[in-house]
């Protein structure tokens, strides 16, 4: 997608995806587990600030801001929606039933955790992502190569 369209769609989809992960956020904030030590011993490794605010909750299917409908439209497009195993709302993370707590998958979403810390606002994390997802694909969006690439370190 060309750079002026993405940039119109994040602008339009960052206010109410801000909402959105706001709201999953109290959420899971409210009745999700703390990390376990050795997760936040390597969060904090790995740069991430006030791990201990930081819950989990596990899920069957991890709930996105779109219908199946748009989530099947979506995976056919490049976007994984209906097969996600971890998605990081800020200090909320869901994970799917039966993920490990030691895993990669939670490192991951634990560097997406360090990112919305460094943008400074929900707002702006998720309007880089939203742009770099459509301009060029999730897989090649810096913000997954990064939490790809770092959640790998010991």
């Amino acid at each position: 997608m060309d750079a002026l369209p993405a940039a119109l769609l994040a602008t339009l989809g960052s206010p109410v995806g801000t909402c959105w992960v706001l709201w999953q956020e109290l959420k899971i904030r409210s009745k999700g587990a703390p990390l376990t030590r050795d997760i936040q011993q390597w969060a904090r490794n790995a740069g991430v600030r006030n791990v201990d605010r930081i819950r989990l909750a596990y899920t069957k299917v991890i709930p996105l801001p779109a219908p199946m409908f748009l989530r099947k439209y979506l995976d056919h497009r490049g976007f994984p929606s209906s097969d996600v195993a971890g998605l990081a709302l800020r200090y909320g993370i869901y994970l799917e039933e039966g993920t490990p707590l030691n895993g990669s998958v939670i490192r991951h979403e634990l560097i997406h955790t360090r990112q919305y810390q460094r943008m400074g606002s929900v707002a702006c994390f998720l309007w880089l992502y939203l742009y770099q997802c459509l301009t060029r694909g999730y897989y090649h969006c810096a913000l997954e190569k990064e939490a790809r690439e770092d959640s790998t370190a010991p």
